[in-house]
């Protein structure tokens, strides 16, 4: 699971704590780090504007360009296929050191003069985004020209890569770690903006979604995506986890949203639907393999869950739909079924995210972020599902972990886990688990959690206490008789 720490600060705020203290926290609460990187953009390397672009007289693949530094214009050759007069950019001017030790100095490329470089995202060792130049926009920050990209907190970021093990599927997504964090440091988290740039039409005015005997929930949301367009931050994040598609803007968003909060997203191009009296209709049912499904007519969209076919981003209206189901019912089937999986069954087997009306509302808000529009209203289809509720003895806990810990203060660790806490008879708490915690099923998981907060670090060891049975009796009497 990859974090970053600008990435952590969207859902709390941890301004007052050293990169340094989190990992050290994340170890302590059993979220091992296995690996820190301080992203830093070398020095001399500035924000800057493409003023012209004009072939170069000798060479077909080569551009030169005038560039504005902010406090002077000078000219660079750039051999990148998208640069564009207009553009904001970053340039490594003269003295600039990039990796490997290489010095950008003055030049002549085929006889013309070049005063610096035009830098592609991995020139500055970031994530890959394109075989080009980078685009800088806001999203980074207010763009002064000649500022260096080392003064820019987004893009000199660390990233903390977490070694989860397969029952922590709550923690795969920013705002499962970020829950973490709160509950240990006692910080609230970040409330989600809903502020959604609102489109005059419904969701029932352009699609209809039915459900015959389905176990996944489902929440449906319609998006017009015209106008949308991914800003560079989002796109260099989804580009750190691996999983970014070059002019992919609404797949990437879906993968970004995903990671950020855990539930699981996917979306259908209207363009992919049967129209029935002007409606684009999505039919929800089980395929021959017991899977729930979503179809439109015979053709088969995607095996909810499961896996997510590629789309076209041709269409402006999209279906976006969250999904969960049980991990432990889809693993089985699947298991059982021995189909192929998708990318997306990680996550899923895990445990993922069952807020789906939080993820489609971060969604909704993000997406409006970048110029999409929501239609109103929403279809779902959910179940109330009784939280797990536990009956542990305060007595027994610490018989676990071998040391006294106060009734409240386990009540206030456990209240700070998103548990709710009811008080019972004698030293008995009633103890109703959160949805997302798949992992709780006994006092062991109770006393494991109570631990971790504590800090394994902060148990009084205690030597093992050996009592010797007696085992002097009739038959061994007998036996030292027959001896002597």
């Amino acid at each position: 699971m990859i974090i970053t720490r600008r990435w952590l600060e969207e859902f709390i705020n941890i301004s007052n704590i050293s990169t340094d203290e989190i990992c050290k926290t994340l170890n302590s609460i059993g979220l091992e780090v296995d690996s820190v990187e301080k992203k830093s953009i070398a020095s001399k390397v500035v924000v800057a504007k493409v003023l012209s672009k004009e072939k170069h007289p000798d060479a077909d693949k080569l551009n030169v360009c005038q560039v504005d530094l902010g406090d002077e214009v000078t000219q660079i050759v750039c051999g990148a296929s998208n640069v564009e007069a207009g553009q904001t950019v970053a340039v490594a001017t003269i003295g600039a050191i990039l990796g490997n030790d290489f010095k950008i100095k003055a030049a002549k490329l085929r006889g013309v003069e070049s005063n610096g470089m035009i830098c592609s995202s991995t020139e500055l060792g970031l994530p890959k985004l394109n075989d080009g130049i980078m685009v800088l926009d806001n999203s980074i920050g207010e763009l002064i020209l000649g500022k260096e990209l080392k003064d820019y907190p987004s893009l000199n970021d660390d990233i903390i890569e977490i070694g989860l093990t397969p029952n922590r599927g709550d923690c795969l997504s920013i705002l499962g770690v970020a829950r973490e964090l709160a509950a240990f440091y006692d910080l609230p988290l970040i409330e989600l903006d809903k502020n959604i740039n609102s489109h005059e039409l419904s969701i029932g005015q352009i699609f209809e979604i039915n459900s015959s005997n389905i176990d996944t929930f489902l929440a449906y949301k319609a998006i017009d995506f015209s106008g949308f367009k991914l800003d560079l931050i989002t796109n260099l994040r989804v580009a750190l986890i691996g999983k970014f598609k070059e002019n992919h803007n609404i797949k990437n968003s879906l993968i970004y949203a995903t990671h950020c909060v855990g539930v699981i997203l996917n979306a259908y191009p209207r363009e992919d639907f049967v129209l029935k009296n002007e409606l684009s209709v999505l039919d929800l049912r089980k395929n021959e393999k017991g899977f729930d499904c979503s179809y439109s007519s015979t053709n088969c969209l995607s095996q909810i869950c499961v896996d997510q076919k590629d789309f076209s981003e041709n269409s402006n209206d999209f279906l976006l739909e969250a999904s969960y189901i049980n991990p432990e019912v889809i693993s089985k089937r699947v298991f059982d079924a021995k189909i192929k999986t998708g990318d997306i069954f990680y996550k899923v087997s895990r445990g993922s995210n069952p807020d789906l009306s939080y993820g489609v509302n971060y969604f909704s808000s993000f997406a409006s972020k970048m110029g999409a529009t929501i239609y109103s209203g929403a279809k779902e289809f959910l179940e109330d599902i009784e939280k797990i509720t536990l009956s542990i003895s305060v007595k027994n806990i610490n018989s676990i972990i071998g040391q006294d810990i106060e009734k409240i203060e386990i009540e206030r660790i456990l209240t700070s886990l998103e548990f709710e806490i009811k008080e019972s008879v004698d030293d008995i708490l009633l103890i109703k688990v959160p949805h997302y915690r798949h992992d709780i099923k006994n006092i062991a998981d109770i006393a494991e959690e109570v631990i971790r907060m504590v800090g394994i670090d902060n148990i009084i060891s205690k030597p093992l206490a050996i009592d010797e049975v007696n085992r002097v009796n009739k038959t061994s009497l007998d036996l030292q008789k027959r001896i002597n």
